[in-house]
């Protein structure tokens, strides 16, 4: 039986709901932060009951706790999930702002970011890790460029659109088929990447992207809509496991040199036993 639209449609709301409140307009010339985001400036510049970001830099460090907290809080998303999409929304918002679309994710948030006491000190949940803790489990997505990351960006945007406008009451086939195939050429394009190893968080975000996908796919096939390409199925690259099939030779030379030193050791005791 095919799931809902509705747990990843709730995520779609988020990304576009946080998007009116964080960004530029003017080519850059404008940078804002409004509604409920503003209430985590004060964690980023150190002054308690303020709600003016002074830079960029603190506008997006702001947005992203604020994404972290909602999701979590209203939508309860798996932790992986939850910081995964963080960092694909926080490498979204440098990249729009022309002055900063060229920086390191990693130094970005180990500067402004990680090292913050709030960040460090909170938990969404009483009961629950700390936002540091969350995001520490898939930091390494913050060595890829953000060049690079916004093409999941991309693709996850692209599966937002779909989901937004997805009416289970009310299924038009072929309103998204054009999206779907869309999606399905991105995804192609991350999963023959050389960055794409096996239990990296590189293979795990495109876990999740296919888990999105196939979820909003067996929707619109249940309702007999058939529209929507399959996408390939994840497999670690072929030069990436010639290293342990490499070990498959040595184990036959290994027995052969056991069996002859075993077959040794019995004709030597056989002839101790004659002497005596």
């Amino acid at each position: 039986m095919a799931e809902s639209c509705y747990n990843f449609k709730d995520v779609s709301s988020v990304f576009n709901e946080i998007d009116r409140y964080v960004g530029v307009e003017n080519n850059g010339n404008v940078e804002y932060v409004h509604g409920p985001v503003k209430n985590n400036c004060q964690y980023m510049n150190n002054t308690p009951g303020s709600n003016t970001c002074f830079d960029y830099y603190q506008m997006a460090s702001s947005g992203f706790i604020y994404f972290l907290k909602t999701l979590k809080e209203n939508y309860d998303l798996e932790y992986d999930k939850l910081a995964e999409y963080a960092i694909l929304w926080l490498s979204y918002k440098l990249n729009q702002n022309p002055t900063y679309k060229s920086t390191n994710l990693n130094t970005f948030y180990t500067k402004n970011i990680e090292k913050n006491e709030y960040y460090n000190n909170n938990k969404i949940q009483d009961n629950g890790p700390t936002y540091k803790e969350i995001i520490d489990k898939k930091k390494d997505l913050m060595n890829i460029s953000i060049k690079e990351i916004l093409k999941f960006y991309e693709a996850l945007k692209t599966l937002c659109n779909m989901y937004s406008e997805c009416n289970e009451n009310n299924m038009d086939c072929g309103k998204f088929s054009n999206d779907a195939n869309e999606f399905a050429k991105k995804y192609k394009e991350l999963i023959k990447d050389s960055k794409n190893m096996e239990n990296s968080s590189y293979s795990q975000m495109l876990s999740t992207l296919s888990d999105d996908y196939n979820n909003l796919k067996n929707i619109y096939d249940s309702n007999n809509c058939t529209d929507f390409p399959s996408i390939p199925q994840i497999k670690t690259p072929l030069t990436k496991l010639i290293p342990a099939l490499s070990i498959f030779p040595v184990i036959p030379v290994f027995l052969g040199i056991a069996y002859k030193a075993i077959f040794k050791n019995k004709i030597k005791k056989s002839k101790e036993e004659n002497e005596n």
